[in-house]
This record gives C-alpha cells, sequence and structure tokens, in this order.
C-alpha cells in the first residue's frame, strides 16, 4: 500500500471511529464522509470527486469486512455472549436485491430479518466449508492410498 492510499485508509478509519456507536452505517455514507474530510469546500473537478468517492467506498467496504468480524477486546460498551466472545458486533442488514452494497447494523439493533438473514448466511458459509474440507480430506486419502500402492508395486 502506497503512502497516499494508507492515508485514505487512514480517513476512512477515523470515520469509522467517529462513528462506532452509530446504529446503521454504509460504505457509500462513510465515503461521502471523507469526501467532506478531504475536499471540505468540494473543490475537485467531478469526474475526480466520483473516481475519489468509489476508491473511498471500496476502501470503506474492506475495512467494514475486517472491523466487524470480532468486537475489540477489552470493550466493556459490547455485550458479550456466554461461549461466544468473539461474536461480531455488527452484522450487515437484509436488503433487497439489487443494492448494491450492505450497511452494517449494532448486532443489538438488528430486526428479526437481519438476523435470519444473517443466519441463513452462516450456514450457507458454514455447509460450503464442510463440502470443502470433506472433498480436501478425500484427496489426502486418495493420495495416501495411490502412496501404498505404488509401494505394492
Amino acid at each position: 500500500m502506497t503512502k497516499k492510499e494508507s492515508q485514505l485508509a487512514g480517513v476512512v478509519a477515523r470515520i469509522l471511529e467517529l462513528q462506532r456507536n452509530q446504529i446503521r452505517i454504509n460504505p457509500s455514507w462513510i465515503a461521502t464522509e471523507a469526501m467532506k474530510l478531504i475536499d471540505p469546500k468540494n473543490r475537485s473537478i467531478g469526474l475526480v470527486r466520483i473516481g475519489c468517492h468509489l476508491q473511498l467506498r471500496q476502501i470503506a467496504r474492506g475495512q467494514c469486512r475486517k472491523s466487524f468480524e470480532s468486537p475489540d477486546e477489552g470493550d466493556d460498551d459490547q455485550p458479550q455472549f456466554a461461549g461466544f466472545d468473539d461474536l461480531q458486533w455488527r452484522y450487515p442488514t437484509s436488503r433487497p436485491k439489487g443494492l448494491p452494497e450492505p450497511e452494517y447494523i449494532l448486532r443489538e439493533s438488528m430486526t428479526d430479518e437481519d438476523i435470519a438473514y444473517n443466519v441463513a448466511s452462516l450456514r450457507r458459509e458454514g455447509r460450503a466449508k464442510l463440502q470443502h474440507a470433506d472433498f480436501l480430506e478425500a484427496c489426502g486419502r486418495s493420495r495416501n492410498i495411490s502412496a501404498v500402492s505404488e509401494a505394492n508395486v
């Protein structure tokens, strides 16, 4: 990452931290807030603003995904659940098909629809990972069987 890219990522990280307790946030809104910090008088050429906003939105998407994987260590404001100390503190909201990006919501503000959406997503992920593990395990067994067969020849 170049120095300029790091600076953009730093602006996005600062906005995420400042808006930590906001119930809902999304990458596009974060990018707009970052643009206000970077170009407060809105003097950039239109095409430059659009390009910068798109890049900031990409950075925000990545940081949202990384930031909301698990709660911060020692964060007393975030409720913990017995047995699930690393439960995410924000999740994507359910959204109609066709919306370009997720909105992230605080766990305690999730609706039943948001919960159902995330449970289904996690279960799909879990099944896919189990299938991957089963396939890899079968490849390993197959390789070991082939090695034993070749040694007996």
